[in-house]
């Protein structure tokens, strides 16, 4: 059985000496070694989000956030997995009997996911799915792969009573299955997001979740808007790996010496850059999580989540990037030469970071969509 901790915030510290320890395999290995992943396991990392019926924490958003920027802070590709697994949430969408499919045997399922979608169809007894998911974080290490699906009938996409296309999250086993070794890249490696191939698997209708109906689960923490519950996760653990660049940064300043013979702490460039580049991170964190927190108040105070705070959080994170992104470049240039060597942590930190700031939640173009949200014209953006 799981020992799960008082207090989801004290999880990365604790399991700092495990994540430290198996920073090499990880790169080595192109994916999270199988003991990291049963330690994470078994300290809650995976189950933020679950409810608390099925062994969960069912933590505020805001909470949440914070786990993942401390893990990035640890380590992106640590952070990175925590995020992408954490999808327990989907026992709060689905019935009971099909929680029972994924939980009933007692061990804690670990997930992966992707908002890629595919295409399913209906069938007797639930929906045949098929699809490419690219970039899927963890698969390796999952038991259960949460996937979007688009629902097609007669050969055209189904809509809802509300006449928007219906999609839906499919659980499916790891065998129902192909995974495709394509994460050859050059930075987050111990991610392991390879991509996935799916052909008509049957996925029963009890793992089937709908999200344009309320929760099973009627408390707060499911009634808002769900796709909150995952957006954010990724600008969370830039933000700690960004701070983290900002404290090796530091400590390599105080050693290294100048072409005259100063040490690079003692200029005033350096100076000003280190205070103006944790200014804006710390600008950028408070933000993000404050438009969390007021999910999190809507949720609680039964309130429906307007278009205007869902595009608020979509610019929060969009900044967070930005500012991430000028930090990482900054810190690297700072270190000068020092910062192209592997085994310098500032080299291995531009490296995750600058990928994991590729992933589509931080385009620039979502600013253009939060801004036409405030002009009044539709964002033109299906998750919004």
């Amino acid at each position: 059985m799981t020992m799960q901790m008082a207090d989801p915030l004290d999880i990365p510290a604790e399991l700092e000496p495990a994540i430290r320890a198996a920073a090499g395999e990880m790169e080595a290995g192109r994916d999270l070694p199988e003991k990291l992943v049963r330690e994470l396991r078994d300290s809650g990392a995976f189950r933020l989000l679950t409810p608390r019926e099925l062994g969960g924490f069912e933590a505020p958003l805001e909470t949440v956030l914070k786990v993942y920027e401390g893990f990035g802070r640890l380590d992106a590709s640590v952070g990175w997995i925590v995020w992408n697994a954490n999808w327990g949430f989907i026992g709060a969408l689905l019935d009971e009997p099909g929680n029972a499919r994924i939980w009933g045997s007692g061990a804690e399922p670990v997930f992966a996911s992707s908002s890629m979608l595919g295409t399913a169809v209906p069938c007797e007894g639930g929906y045949r799915l098929s699809g490419y998911w690219k970039l899927v974080s963890g698969v390796n290490r999952a038991d259960w792969l949460a996937a979007a699906g688009l629902i097609m009938q007669d050969g055209s996409v189904r809509l809802t009573e509300a006449g928007v296309p219906d999609v839906r999250f499919f659980a499916l086993r790891r065998d129902q299955l192909a995974v495709k070794d394509t994460w050859h890249v050059s930075g987050l490696l111990g991610s392991g997001s390879n991509d996935v191939v799916v052909e008509d698997a049957m996925v029963p209708g009890e793992l089937v979740a709908r999200v344009d109906v309320p929760a099973r689960v009627r408390r707060p923490r499911y009634q808002g808007y769900i796709p909150a519950l995952v957006l954010p996760g990724c600008s969370a653990v830039v933000l700690g790996v960004a701070q983290t660049a900002i404290e090796e940064t530091v400590a390599l300043a105080l050693s290294k010496r100048t072409a005259t013979g100063g040490r690079l702490a003692e200029s005033a460039h350096t100076q000003a850059v280190i205070a103006r580049s944790e200014a804006a991170l710390r600008a950028a964190r408070l933000l993000l999580l404050s438009t969390a927190r007021d999910f999190d108040l809507a949720a609680e105070s039964a309130e429906p989540v307007t278009l205007e705070q869902r595009a608020a959080l979509r610019a929060a994170m969009s900044h967070a990037a930005q500012v991430g992104r000028d930090v990482l470049a900054a810190m690297y240039e700072l270190g000068s030469s020092a910062s192209i060597y592997q085994g310098n942590a500032v080299e291995r930190l531009f490296r995750d970071g600058m990928v994991a700031l590729q992933h589509h939640n931080h385009s620039a173009g979502l600013f253009e969509a939060a801004g036409r949200v405030r002009f009044g014209i539709d964002p033109g953006l299906p998750v919004f």
